[in-house]
């Protein structure tokens, strides 16, 4: 398992030990998502359908851990990422490692890291992750000017809507 600054990631300054899961973390240390690819972490994040769009130009989160960092750029660059392997969250979750000797095929290991990632995000609690956690973590992070400008306008939009005032 490594960690690294969110920004470190986006630069691909890292050398990639086969990593299948990851955890990001907010500034102050909450656990805010856990998530898996069974191909490629940076692709999974910045690849074609991932967590957001960063062209250079435009960053754009496209779910809600992806949104959560656009919300608060600049400072989410340096919150911090976790990149483990599937070796290492078993070890965490106290699984018996496969024989060494016994080679895990393509589809055994798909199925061993898709079967890990439901046990990680149960001890670890994530805020943002939904679904298959019982037992959210709460997401301490104080709201940036972007989600109190989008609170406001969502605040009047239902208040228009649902609070008009008969003439």
């Amino acid at each position: 398992m490594i960690e690294l600054s969110f920004e470190d990631f986006h630069e691909q300054n890292f050398e990639d030990q086969g990593f299948c899961l990851y955890i990001m973390k907010n500034g102050l240390e909450d656990v805010l998502y856990v998530g898996i690819s069974t191909v490629d972490v940076w692709s999974r994040w910045f690849g074609w359908g991932g967590h957001m769009t960063w062209d250079g130009n435009v960053i754009y989160g496209e779910s809600s851990i992806g949104e959560k960092i656009e919300n608060h750029l600049p400072d989410s660059l340096k919150w911090k990422i976790q990149l483990w392997t599937l070796k290492d969250c078993l070890v965490f979750c106290g699984q018996e490692l496969p024989d060494a000797e016994n080679k895990l095929t393509a589809t055994e290991y798909n199925d061993a890291v898709r079967g890990i990632e439901p046990r990680m995000i149960k001890k670890l609690s994530p805020a943002l992750n939904r679904h298959i956690n019982l037992n959210p973590g709460r997401d301490t992070t104080p709201k940036s000017e972007k989600e109190l400008k989008r609170e406001r306008y969502v605040d009047q939009a239902y208040n228009e809507i649902f609070n008009k005032k008969e003439k």
